[in-house]
């Protein structure tokens, strides 16, 4: 099964960095003589895609958070009708922060049997889940109005992975965990 996420991953990556990228060239006119192309003709590596994925969708380092959770009931919010509603869960244990960014800005932090929730504006959207020790898990997520989104925040040897869920699944996670809080630390 890890595979075929990695596999969905890699092709997500390679489908959503290549307009980006094109976008970026400038235009080039072939000289008169153009042989085929040869190396420079080759689809970019999964190595390549990844790291810029990782441009696009981690923020800064050097940011860092406190955090508490509550572990009271908390009132979920309503679906805002012209935003999407995002929830970022996290249900293993540990003492590690897991921090969580979108378009190049962390927006979150959680530990283990915790979630918080963010609201994003409508469109496509490249999202980072990183520990201080691994590499991120990336995802390139398309955000409508009035829809709810559940992504798992899980981490392993090989780095962190991070999952799109199902609603009902979501949901039944979010009811299991307490909520997260956070702010950004000031810096020293």
């Amino acid at each position: 099964m890890k595979f075929v996420q990695r596999m969905r991953i890699v092709a997500l990556m390679a489908q959503a960095a290549t307009p980006f990228v094109r976008a970026q060239e400038p235009p080039v006119t072939p000289p008169q003589n153009s042989k085929p192309p040869g190396e420079e003709g080759k689809l970019r590596s999964e190595e390549e895609t990844r790291k810029l994925l990782e441009q696009l969708a981690c923020g800064p380092s050097g940011v860092h958070f406190s955090h508490h959770t509550e572990k009271g009931p908390q009132p979920l919010p309503e679906q805002p009708p012209d935003k999407g509603l995002i929830y970022v869960i996290r249900t293993r244990s540990g003492g590690f922060q897991s921090k969580l960014a979108m378009d190049r800005k962390w927006v979150g932090v959680n530990r283990g049997a915790n979630y918080f929730y963010i609201e994003a504006n409508p469109g496509p959207h490249y999202v980072c889940a990183k520990t201080s020790l691994d590499s991120p898990g990336l995802l390139r997520l398309g955000i409508e109005k009035g829809k709810a989104y559940y992504l798992y925040q899980n981490f392993t040897m090989g780095g962190a992975e991070l999952d799109l869920l199902d609603e009902s699944k979501g949901k039944e996670y979010v009811a299991k965990c307490h909520r997260s809080f956070f702010e950004e630390k000031a810096k020293k």
